[in-house]
């Protein structure tokens, strides 16, 4: 019995031992104007949206991409610098451009059989992206040069509400759940929330915001870390380089992520 309890002692030291916390240090605080803050890329290059028009600014030099046709843009994605996704939701089109936001390809998903209509997009693996379809509640894997889906997963419980990819794996929010499937579509993992409103993908984990609070979620934890950070609002966020970079309407804040 002496030893079953000892063994009990050491299984909740080492659990408790093995769970990773984050702390995000204050690093400075940089005033902007933006409508939408959209990230920051692996070189430094500041990604944001102004006057239905998408600017990408590094050190002194400003480029800029939008489409008088098109209109809004209602997301990006800057996880491929070489290929960046603009979705314009409203015209159910997405426009994939190049480091320098010059058009590379244009898919209009209203010409295309069968007929889809896209809530959401993020980058697959060479010619191809994600999209949510919502007439079925699937995810589709889109081959955008023969315009063909290669493969749809299981429907999802409810209309996707932020995706976001790697070279790996998928990552989909919905109202009630946070999906991880795999490069085949596979489902790896679904995950209950109440809440959450958006989330970053970081080394080891997620960032999940709500309201106007962060929360880390460690990959072999179930448990959720508020940060402790000054409540400031919270319009965007994006992470890039173990920095956490928040806009409030008004500054970008900088933080740096220090793990225990």
């Amino acid at each position: 019995m002496k030893n079953f309890n000892l063994f009990l002692i050491l299984l909740l030291f080492n659990t408790v031992q093995s769970q990773q916390y984050i702390e995000a240090r204050f690093v400075k605080k940089t005033k902007a104007d933006w409508e939408y803050f959209v990230g920051v890329d692996q070189f430094d290059a500041l990604y944001f949206i102004k006057d239905e028009t998408l600017y990408k600014k590094q050190k002194n030099k400003i480029q800029s991409y939008s489409n008088l046709q098109l209109g809004e843009i209602d997301d990006v994605q800057v996880f491929n610098t070489l290929k960046i996704v603009a979705f314009h939701k409203d015209q159910n089109t997405v426009v994939l451009l190049d480091n320098r936001l010059a058009e590379l390809s244009e898919i209009n998903f209203n010409t295309t059989t069968p007929y889809r209509l896209i809530n959401n997009v993020a980058l697959g693996s060479d010619t191809t992206f994600w999209i949510f379809n919502t007439l079925t509640l699937q995810l589709e894997l889109f081959d955008y040069e023969t315009s063909k889906t290669k493969l749809n997963t299981i429907p999802l419980d409810d209309k996707a509400l932020v995706m976001g990819s790697n070279y790996n794996n998928l990552y989909v929010l919905t109202p009630s759940y946070f999906y991880q499937f795999n490069y085949t579509g596979s489902l790896i993992n679904k995950i209950k929330h109440n809440g959450f409103e958006d989330f970053k993908m970081i080394n080891g984990g997620v960032l999940f915001k709500k309201n106007n609070n962060i929360y880390y979620k460690p990959s072999n934890s179930s448990e959720f870390q508020i940060l402790e950070i000054p409540k400031n609002l919270i319009k965007q966020f994006f992470v890039m380089n173990q920095t956490l970079y928040i806009y409030d309407g008004e500054f970008l804040h900088h933080y740096q992520f220090i793990k225990d």
